[in-house]
Formats: C-alpha cells, sequence, structure tokens
C-alpha cells in the first residue's frame, strides 16, 4: 500500500473512527485501525465488535492495498504534525512508514485477515433523518438513559418508527423523555428498536463535523439485530440491544391538572445555587410552591448547611410542597429550549410532566419525573 494525503484530511478521518477503539481489551487487534487503499479511496476502519465506524478519504494512489496498524499512535503521530503531505508506504511485512518534510515514522502493522468481518445481517428496511433534528432528538433523551448494568433494555434509546412518526424515548425509571417528529415518513415500513448509547454519542460526535443549521439525510437501514447510519462516506454500525423495551406509556400521568410556569433561566440558576447545600446522596431539594412564589430549598443535616431562593411564578393549585432530586431536574431543565417551563402536577408522591412553553412546528417534546419523599415526612 502506498499513498500521498493531506495532514488535515487524514486526522480528519481518523478522529472518526478512534472513539470506537476500546480502551481496554483482551483482542489486541481491537487496539488497530484497518487501512483499506483502492484505486484513490482509502477506507478507515474501527471497530470494538459491537459497534464499527468506517469512513472514506480521497487521497493521492500509488499502490492499492490494505493492512492494520495501532490507531492511538497513528493519531497521535498525525495530530502532532502540521497541516502539510504525508507519503504513506507499507512493506511486504506490513511494517508502515510516514514520510513529512519534517522526519520520517515507522510503525508495526499487522495483515487485514487479522482484522474482524462485520457480518451485517439482512436488512428489514430503511429510513431517511435529517441530521439536524436527529442531532436534536438524540440530544433531547440520551440523557435520560440508565447506567444500570442490570437493566440492559433501559442502557439505550427507544427508537419507534411510525409510518407518519419518529418517536425517541429514554427512561432510568427515576425520569423519563420522549420526542416525537411529527414531520417524519416511512411509508410501508415500522419497526421499534433500542440503540445503545455508546453508538448515539458515536453519532453525535460524527456530527460535529456535519453544518447542523442545514444538516444532510441520514440513511438509517434496520435488520432484526443490527443497524447502520450512513452518510456522506461515513457509516455507523451497531449491534442493537435484545429485549422488550418496558411499556413506558402506562407510566405517563393523564390527570395531572395544577399547572405551574417558571421562567426556564431563573429556574436553572436557582436551582443549580441551593443544590449545592443539598445532601450529597439524596441532593434533595424542595419545590415550595405558592400562586405567584416558589422557593426552592435544600439542607443537608448531617453538615449544617442550608440554602433557599424564591422566584416568581405561575400555578393553578393551591400551596404545594414537592422534593425532587436536583440532578434530575437539572437534567431536564437544560433540555428546555424556551423561555418558560411548563410543570403539570397532581400531589407530592406523582410525577410530574415537564415540557417546554411553546413546542416546536411538528414536534412534541415531553419529560416524566419522579418525586422523591422529603426527609421530614
Amino acid at each position: 500500500m502506498h499513498f500521498n494525503v493531506n495532514q488535515t484530511v487524514f486526522l480528519n478521518a481518523l478522529q472518526k473512527v478512534i472513539g470506537v477503539i476500546p480502551s481496554k481489551t483482551s483482542i489486541p487487534i481491537l487496539s488497530n485501525i484497518l487501512l483499506e487503499l483502492n484505486e484513490n479511496i482509502l477506507r478507515i476502519t474501527g471497530t470494538d465488535l459491537e459497534i464499527s465506524i468506517s469512513t472514506e478519504i480521497t487521497v493521492q494512489p500509488v499502490e492499492s492495498g490494505a493492512l492494520t496498524i495501532p490507531a492511538k499512535l497513528i493519531v497521535d503521530i498525525v495530530r502532532e504534525l502540521p497541516d502539510i503531505p504525508i507519503e504513506i508506504n507499507s512493506d511486504e511485512k506490513d511494517n508502515i512508514t510516514l514520510k513529512t518534510e519534517k522526519g520520517v515514522y515507522r510503525l508495526a502493522g499487522e495483515n487485514r485477515d487479522e482484522f474482524p468481518n462485520i457480518i451485517v445481517d439482512e436488512n428489514e428496511g430503511e429510513i431517511s433523518v435529517n441530521s439536524k433534528q436527529l442531532s436534536r432528538m438524540i440530544n433531547k433523551t440520551i440523557f435520560a438513559v440508565t447506567t444500570d448494568e442490570l437493566r440492559t433494555t433501559l442502557m439505550g434509546v427507544y427508537f419507534q418508527i411510525f409510518e407518519h412518526e419518529l418517536r425517541l424515548v429514554a427512561t432510568d425509571g427515576h425520569r423519563l423523555s420522549k420526542i416525537i417528529n411529527q414531520n417524519f415518513q416511512s411509508p410501508g415500513f415500522e419497526k421499534s428498536i433500542i440503540v445503545p448509547t455508546k453508538s448515539l454519542s458515536l453519532l453525535l460526535k460524527n456530527f460535529d463535523d456535519i453544518p447542523l443549521k442545514e444538516g444532510l439525510d441520514i440513511k438509517i437501514t434496520i435488520g432484526e439485530n443490527h443497524a447502520t447510519f450512513k452518510w456522506e462516506g461515513t457509516s455507523i454500525y451497531t449491534k442493537l440491544i435484545e429485549g422488550k423495551y418496558p411499556k413506558y406509556e402506562s407510566v405517563i400521568p393523564l390527570d395531572n391538572d395544577l399547572k405551574l410556569t417558571v421562567d426556564k433561566d431563573s429556574l436553572l440558576s436557582s436551582t443549580k445555587r441551593v443544590s449545592i447545600f443539598s445532601n450529597s446522596i439524596t441532593h434533595q431539594v424542595r419545590f415550595i410552591i405558592n400562586a405567584n412564589q416558589m422557593d426552592i430549598r435544600s439542607e443537608d443535616i448531617d453538615f449544617g448547611g442550608e440554602a433557599v431562593e424564591s422566584m416568581p411564578v405561575e400555578f393553578s393549585g393551591e400551596s404545594f410542597e414537592i422534593g425532587y432530586n436536583a440532578v434530575y431536574i437539572l437534567d431536564i431543565i437544560k433540555n428546555i429550549d424556551t423561555k418558560d417551563v411548563i410543570f403539570l402536577l397532581k400531589s407530592p408522591k406523582n410525577a410530574a410532566l415537564i415540557h417546554p412553553g411553546e413546542q416546536l412546528k411538528g414536534e412534541n417534546l415531553q419529560m416524566l419525573l419522579m418525586p422523591i419523599r422529603l426527609t421530614d415526612d
């Protein structure tokens, strides 16, 4: 294999792939990336066996070929080089040499036959989603995914594909986030899948290179136990989480009739400050709500810390007091884009429904948060 490539082009491609390389593995070849040169197209692939990322760039070819090289080492070398041409050449023993005007760098590669072949099962269908919309939907749900490895079906985002609607849902049992894209079209194909968090995080990282003002179409092909996201020469293959996602609709209350409207920025900043004084285990903050004012209070009895702040609100009910985990409430507020946040409440023991003051056209964002028992109850 022998080719020439610009440092910036090569580095950008390597950085798309490096995120999937496991930091620790019992299979040494997984620490490598695969380079495959066919005419003037260089394909770069990395995998951890559960997820694979491939991307293609155009280079100046001399001789086609394929080999694997240590991922971290090649990225570290190329990252430190200035924006200059690089000549890359390999010998019959799969050793690779990088030459630039600055110097020569040699790495020991391995035969491409050692690299795992990712077998993609037959696809059941394909959908197309604008990258800007998909990025938004993932960001509005991924924060609520559980990290509890005993609840595997909750360790990913639930994609529900309907003919005229795309729905993403995530929950960890304490909070839930659901976003619906009502502008979506999937003629003749409906499917529900659970996509692992790591795959979606890598997808979002790769989206950083896409101009999100306009975005571009992401093709998602779906099989029985896998999905592949493809765009502009890059693809992310992921195995899906097996199992049945809980019937989340049954926990979303329909009769929360007490409406609380509060300024988003005021609620965010006050909760941050007050939560500093909350218990380090429960992170409890207390909302004391009246018709026109809400107090946010926290205290840590063990260390004697206490804080309270007040803010104007609009509330349709009588005086009301409820406790929340500050970490969860902050995660939810950060994902509200509008000036106001609306809470729909029922009682201090029932889940709150939280949504923006105004929904975007063709979108419905709804979050649920379970209260926590007040410590002096």
